[in-house]
């Protein structure tokens, strides 16, 4: 049984492949002269199952379970009313990209494997996995969902991937990952053999791509009422200074010939876009 996901609502407005560093800026564009920002958190939580339960429960959503198992998952996104930071919403935002924008298949969501009260999950805030004709690339997410300018996310995620190279850090990741994957993920052998205590995390590295989720308050998105060529230029020329930025903080951390797919998402207010997202998640906690 295939998954239906809910229809896209970010457009891609630009993105190049060039590597090490392929880009993408994904915007919500804008409605009556406003920033789609609330339509982008109902969006959000409408991919609440699909981060906050496992493989078997999503396949049993169904509209005789859907608000039992809604509660299930919101309560795997948190278990409070309020929150300032709601990480959440940037893991939430990484794993809808990589599946609506590049075709990734979850291989695993941490969302999901959150037991306790305000747990934190930390390692890769998403695994997948990107059929390539015969083969397949492993995606390795980092996501970063801040206030103001992206300046500081950008250094911040660089900080974390450096971090992912560690041995023991690969290693507490594969043992973790390996336990959970499941047989119906295409090139199963091949994906566990990957994440064996056995295998070099080299191995693993090498099969890898590792995109890079950068949220933000964008001084365009907020200057602008619709979208337009001139709005188009102007967060072009926005992003690219984030993308040296990142460039640089690569260079320096030694991680400058890894393989990543940036992905920005600009907004106008991160506390509105959270505000409207506690707003409904709060109905089912």
């Amino acid at each position: 049984m295939t998954l239906k996901y809910p229809d896209p609502f970010l457009q891609v407005r630009v993105q190049h492949f060039d590597l090490p560093a392929a880009m993408s800026i994904l915007c919500s564009g804008y409605e009556n002269k406003l920033p789609r920002t609330e339509g982008l958190a109902d969006h959000l939580f409408n991919w609440i199952p699909y981060v906050g339960l496992n493989q078997e429960l999503q396949l049993e959503l169904g509209s005789h379970n859907f608000i039992d198992l809604l509660s299930v998952a919101a309560r795997h996104i948190y278990t409070t009313k309020k929150t300032e930071s709601r990480g959440e919403l940037g893991e939430i935002l990484l794993h809808l990209a990589c599946i609506l924008e590049f075709g990734t298949i979850p291989v695993m969501c941490k969302l999901a494997l959150k037991s306790g009260a305000n747990d934190t999950v930390k390692g890769y805030d998403g695994v997948h996995l990107l059929p390539v004709q015969n083969d397949f690339e492993i995606w390795l997410g980092e996501s970063k969902f801040y206030q103001g300018n992206g300046t500081r996310a950008v250094t911040d995620a660089v900080s974390s991937i450096a971090e992912h190279f560690l041995t023991a850090f690969l290693n507490t990741e594969k043992a973790m990952i390996y336990g959970h994957i499941s047989q119906e993920t295409p090139h199963y052998e091949k994906l566990r053999s990957l994440f064996k205590k056995q295998t070099s995390g080299d191995e693993l590295i090498k099969k890898s791509v590792f995109p890079a989720l950068i949220c933000y308050e964008s001084k365009t998105v907020g200057n602008f009422q619709e979208f337009s060529e001139e709005y188009v230029e102007a967060l072009s020329l926005e992003i690219k200074n984030l993308e040296n930025h990142f460039a640089e903080k690569c260079a320096e951390a030694k991680i400058s010939k890894i393989r990543f797919q940036l992905i920005f998402v600009p907004i106008d207010c991160k506390k509105k876009l959270v505000d409207r997202f506690d707003q409904k998640l709060k109905a089912h906690i």
